[in-house]
């Protein structure tokens, strides 16, 4: 019985995510990335992903070739054939919300958590001292995670009054020239 049940455990993945790093955007999603070490002889790795909605996933392995994968609830199995690092990325809704101009993410991770910050965020607020700071990336201890900044006017939100402006003045400037060249035109046959 004890040989059966030590052969078992031997098939039974226990994964960690190595890198957890969230990069959160003005528009409300945030892209996460995890990577996980497989263990030798694993042939599939599960692990649960980071918030309820998953969009735009990419599973490959340390040289970017794509793995096979399902999703059943919030994990992942991942057949991890050859591979020695299996990497998930994909993006979610779930991790960010803004309060006026202040947004923040929320999450709880069995795993430090890095969090990459747009270049021109202003940190606001963070839930625990932070075990490194890098740049604009925070790595937070794991637990209960809350990373709350500013975003300068235009950065990653994007300004549809400020795009719509030039290709309407270019347009409006082709009608105008356009009505001239027309009555130009026309006065001129007379």
């Amino acid at each position: 019985m004890k040989k059966a049940l030590l052969a078992l455990l031997l098939f039974i993945p226990l994964v960690s995510a190595e890198n957890v790093n969230i990069t959160p955007y003005g528009d409300g999603y945030a892209t996460v990335e995890i990577e996980v070490p497989v263990d030798d002889y694993a042939t599939q790795v599960t692990l649960s992903l980071i918030g309820d909605h998953y969009e735009d996933i990419f599973v490959t392995d340390e040289n970017d070739n794509p793995l096979e994968y399902y999703i059943n609830g919030n994990e992942i199995t991942v057949n991890a054939q050859d591979a020695q690092i299996v990497k998930i990325t994909y993006t979610t809704p779930d991790l960010i919300k803004q309060e006026g101009l202040v947004w923040t993410i929320s999450l709880r991770s069995d795993n430090p958590v890095s969090v990459i910050l747009p270049e021109e965020a202003s940190l606001v607020d963070m839930s625990n001292v932070p075990l490194e700071v890098e740049g604009n990336k925070i790595t937070l201890p794991a637990g209960e995670i809350e990373v709350s900044f500013t975003l300068e006017e235009g950065t990653d939100t994007p300004n549809l009054a400020k795009e719509k402006s030039a290709p309407t003045k270019i347009i409006l400037s082709l009608g105008a020239l356009l009505l001239i060249s027309i009555l130009g035109f026309a006065l001129w046959k007379r």
